[in-house]
């Protein structure tokens, strides 16, 4: 008689990790409050629970390009809109460091969740004050582009935290549950 093992906790996380992400992109298509969007969000978990090579990056940057490209044409009929490559950049590398510290002690991967929304921020609002033509290239026009842009932050920050952080929350759960049960078969 030949003993099945249930499938592995990374496996389950992964595909729970995959439904978020989903849901994530569903979230930006939807009427929502101001930037309470949980891209970030995305990036994060994947880069935490989606695998070691860098194709786990496929499914957060899919859910990312797809609902831009539903947003965009609503908006304005373009699907693609250049000036936002800077803000791609941005969540590539919140993923990059969120897969660099998903076998991280706990509280470096909880530092990715509270720092990938600032993250965000400071980059995204940067390659807005450098390619814009909205300020002028001084100090003064970078700290007016920081500061004009801190009533979007809130929703980026609640939004972000709230989506990343629960979904920590229940893939940290989902691993320790099949993790013991993988042990009490053994």
């Amino acid at each position: 008689m030949k003993i099945t093992v249930p499938p592995s906790a990374h496996r389950w996380t992964r595909y729970a990790a995959l439904g978020a992400i989903a849901a994530v992109a569903l979230c930006r298509i939807v009427p929502h409050l101001p930037n309470l969007t949980p891209v970030g969000a995305m990036f994060v978990l994947g880069g935490l629970y989606l695998g070691r090579n860098l194709a786990w990056m496929l499914a957060p940057l899919a859910g990312l390009l797809i609902s831009d490209t539903v947003l965009n044409l609503a908006y304005d009929g373009r699907p693609v809109h250049p000036e936002r490559l800077v803000d791609y950049v941005a969540f590539a590398l919140i993923g990059l460091v969120a897969r660099w510290t998903a076998e991280k002690p706990l509280a470096a991967r909880v530092g990715v969740v509270v720092g990938a929304p600032v993250a965000f921020f400071l980059i995204s609002n940067f390659g807005v004050w450098l390619g814009g033509g909205m300020y002028p290239h001084t100090l003064t026009g970078l700290a007016d582009c920081y500061t004009l842009a801190l009533p979007f932050f809130r929703g980026t920050l609640y939004g972000d935290w709230l989506f990343a952080g629960l979904g920590m929350l229940a893939l940290e759960g989902l691993k320790a549950r099949e993790t013991q049960g993988r042990a009490a078969i053994a």
